[in-house]
Order: structure tokens, then C-alpha cells, then sequence
């Protein structure tokens, strides 16, 4: 999305020069995701919110786009990461049970976020629906904890400084166990993540097993990952125009990992891997699942029918189903 927009421009982009840009004019990713209204078209004010959404510079601590109307219950902090000495910033949404039942500890569910650099507001709009579902149905309501992946979102990058998956697992999960009334055990803690964060969440499901009792890796692109492990390691996207060839340890990706999983034949979380049937990486998480099932690597699969790339639709389609997946045990 950031290489069409910096390339062509909104004026580029609207061909027929009608101040809109409609499907047919928009030819790679990201439209339903840029077009807020769903109206099938996308105006220059839509754009320019993406832009403001994705083009910012990587920080540590972000607030989320004031173009979202967000739950009360949503509330932004940050922590001292003792590590960097960095304050480190997350949203969390605290449902009003919580409040209400001071002796009762809640289940915790990570969400790790789409897209490069990390922004910890990037996926928060989805607290909407889960505040949706916390009022309106049974589901036993959980804390939800949207995470700042690091500047190369969900990996540690020594050469940048950016240690996202230690700060991730081995502070702010603590952190969180420390200040909010949580089960803090495997037993009371998922994890769930979309694209780069569907990735992610796959990778540490294997390289942690005893943090997480569910799983819920979403629209992730296992062919980057592919990548990975037929190049010992190295991302090179071949996606866009970014030339920037990142070594993120060799083994360290979705493939290398089941394999060796097999090897030691320890439980793992329970596992769902959800895709919408009209996104760019559906293939791709397809053979993904394939694999597994090659491996005996038991494992959920859902379907959004007509979803492309998009965790906010995918949210209003299969939501009550993921939120029910981390309740149900």
C-alpha cells in the first residue's frame, strides 16, 4: 500500500480523474482496508488517513488514529522496558466486568498487529466488536492486549536495536500479570495476530510453548516464510520496491519450526489458522495448513467467504468465533 500511494499519488491512482478511486482503479492491496465507508470507492480524505496510519516513523509509544470511534474501555500505558530503558506502549481493553467483580482474575489475549514498523494502536479498532461481544453474549469476557511489535514487527533485529518478541514475552507479559488481575498461567492467556502478526504468533506458538493455551494465526503470509527457510534465514520480500534484507535467525520461521516441533513431540496450544478466501496469502496459508496436516500438527481452520486482506472485516464476519476459541476452555 505505502509503494502505490508514494509512487502513483491519489491523483495518479484516479485515472479517470472523477476525485475518486474505485476498484478498477486501484490494482494491488489494501483497498477495502483504505475505504472506510464501504462504498466501493475511496476518497482523497481516506487515503490521506492511511497515510497517516502507515507512513509514521517507528516509535515505541503511539497513540491510535483519531479517525476510530474506540470503547471507553480501551485505555493506553506504557512500561519501562528493563532491557532498553525505553518506555514502551500498549492498549489494553479492560471490560467492565472487571470493574465489577474485584475477586475474580480474567483470561488475557495478545493481539499482535499487521504491517512494519510496530504501532501498538495499529489493530485497536477490533476492541469495538470484542466490547460488542463481551455486552451482548455469553462469552466469559478476557482482557485484550494490543502490542507494539518492535520496529521489525515481531522479531528481535539486533542491528536496529529492536528486540520485539523478548520485550513481548519476556516483559510485557510480565507486566501485565503484574498490574491487572490476570490467570497468569498458560492456562489463562491466548494469543491471536493478523498478517505480519499471523506470522508472529505462529513463530512464538512454537519457540514458547508454555506461554499460551490458544492460538490464532491470522491471514499470514507462510510463503514469506518459505522464503526464509530456503534462504537460511534472510527476508528479502519480494513484494514492492523495499531492497532491505533483514537476517532473522535461521530456523526461526513457521516451516523450520513445525518440522522440528515433530521431533521433540511436546503439546502445543490449541491451534486455529483463519483466512479470508479473497486474500493475497490464501494460497499460501492453505499449503501452510497442508503441511501441518502432513505433520499430524493438529490444528482449526476457518474460512472467511469473500474476505480479502482485511482484519477489520474478518473481524465482523468470523469475530464471535475467534473470541469464543480463546473462551472455550
Amino acid at each position: 500500500m505505502k509503494t502505490e500511494i508514494g509512487v502513483y499519488g491519489f491523483k495518479t491512482l484516479d485515472s479517470n480523474s472523477d476525485g475518486f478511486i474505485d476498484r478498477s482503479e486501484w490494482n494491488g492491496l489494501g483497498f477495502s482496508v483504505t475505504d472506510l465507508d464501504r462504498n466501493n470507492i475511496i476518497d482523497d480524505e481516506e487515503l490521506r488517513f492511511l497515510v497517516e496510519d502507515f507512513m509514521n516513523d517507528f516509535s515505541w509509544v503511539n497513540k491510535a488514529s483519531k479517525r476510530w470511534d474506540l470503547p471507553d474501555q480501551l485505555v493506553h500505558s506504557t512500561f519501562l522496558s528493563p532491557s532498553m530503558n525505553k518506555e514502551v506502549g500498549y492498549y489494553i481493553y479492560i471490560p467492565d466486568s472487571y470493574h465489577l467483580d474485584q475477586d475474580k482474575k480474567f483470561r488475557t489475549v495478545y493481539y499482535l498487529h499487521g504491517g512494519r514498523p510496530g504501532n501498538e494502536g495499529r489493530s485497536v479498532v477490533l476492541s469495538n466488536t470484542i466490547h460488542e461481544l463481551f455486552t451482548t453474549t455469553d462469552i466469559d469476557p478476557a482482557l485484550y492486549i494490543f502490542v507494539n511489535g518492535g520496529e521489525l514487527s515481531h522479531y528481535n533485529y539486533a542491528e536496529n536495536d529492536s528486540y520485539g518478541e523478548d520485550v513481548f514475552t519476556n516483559e510485557l507479559i510480565p507486566h501485565i500479570d503484574s498490574k491487572y488481575r490476570t490467570i497468569a498461567t498458560s492456562e489463562g492467556r491466548g494469543l491471536e495476530g493478523f498478517s505480519q502478526g499471523g506470522r508472529g504468533a505462529t513463530r512464538y506458538m512454537f519457540r514458547h510453548l508454555n506461554l499460551f493455551s490458544t492460538v490464532a494465526a491470522g491471514g499470514a503470509s507462510y510463503e514469506i516464510e518459505k522464503l526464509i527457510q530456503k534462504d537460511q534465514g534472510y527476508e528479502d520480500d519480494p513484494r514492492g520496491s523495499n531492497k532491505d534484507i533483514y537476517f532473522v535467525g535461521k530456523g526461526n520461521d513457521a516451516w523450520s519450526l513445525a518440522e522440528k516441533h515433530v521431533k521433540y513431540k511436546k503439546a502445543l496450544p490449541n491451534f486455529l489458522i483463519w483466512v479470508g478466501s479473497r486474500d493475497l496469502n490464501y494460497p499460501g496459508v492453505v499449503d501452510y495448513k497442508n503441511y501441518l496436516d502432513f505433520l499430524s500438527i493438529k490444528h482449526e481452520f476457518i474460512v472467511a467467504e469473500g474476505v480479502e486482506h482485511n482484519p477489520f472485516i474478518m473481524y465482523e464476519e468470523i469475530g464471535e468465533k475467534l473470541v469464543r476459541f480463546h473462551a472455550k476452555d
